[in-house]
């Protein structure tokens, strides 16, 4: 495993941001402290003996796996021989690691977009308006991160945020029944604005939106 000081600050910046947000996600980020155990299963064997090979689909000696998406555990590593250790998911259990996506074509990238995620859910929670966030925002702010990032997706950001999407979608549902039932009972646009301390524009936009009631 290549692993130097440099990279260990980095991963424990990452560590450092991820556990802030690590309800909302849907992965993990390792301690830079447990990276050696984690490399059992990839790197190494359980006994030690290294798994790294010049096969088609072997394991790479320049990846360390640095995390795990919760949902299927597929491991999350960084390429330590390439120029700022881009950031990856491989698929396991298809026989060898050629399967996988790219999450960010650097680990600092990466990190900083943990780092806006947890500064717009940290301003969020703090704002004293209705609606709180919205699955826009969250499109919105995905948007943001990958703008600069030259292997971010959008879908593979989605995906890792699936816990906050869900949430914030039950938040919605619940948000817009509430707007429906008040309209139903003959209050005016106005009044429900007033009442849910929302602007008009978005009782409006609430009040239309579908959803089952």
């Amino acid at each position: 495993m290549i692993f130097n000081n440099k990279i260990r600050e980095k991963l424990l910046k990452l560590k450092n941001e991820a556990e802030k947000m690590e309800e909302f996600a849907e992965f993990k980020i390792f301690h830079p402290d447990e990276l050696e155990g984690e490399q059992v299963g990839y790197s190494i064997d359980k006994d030690g003996n290294s798994l790294v090979s010049n096969e088609e689909g072997a394991w790479k000696s320049e990846w360390i796996v640095v995390g795990y998406e919760i949902l299927c555990g597929d491991p999350i590593i960084i390429e330590t021989n390439q120029i700022g250790y881009p950031v990856s998911s491989l698929m396991h259990g298809m026989g060898d690691w050629d399967s996988g996506i790219y999450l960010s074509d650097s680990l600092d990238k990466f990190t900083d977009g943990i780092i806006k995620i947890n500064q717009f859910i940290s301003e969020k929670s703090m704002a004293n308006v209705v609606p709180r966030i919205t699955c826009k925002d969250l499109d919105n702010l995905i948007k943001e991160i990958i703008k600069e990032d030259e292997y971010g997706d959008f879908d593979n950001w989605k995906s890792m945020l699936d816990p906050i999407y869900e949430s914030t979608k039950e938040y919605e549902d619940n948000l817009t029944k509430r707007v429906k039932k008040l309209s139903e009972g003959g209050l005016i646009i106005k009044e429900i604005s007033d009442r849910l301390n929302m602007s008009i524009k978005d009782t409006y936009k609430y009040l239309r939106r579908d959803v089952e009631v």
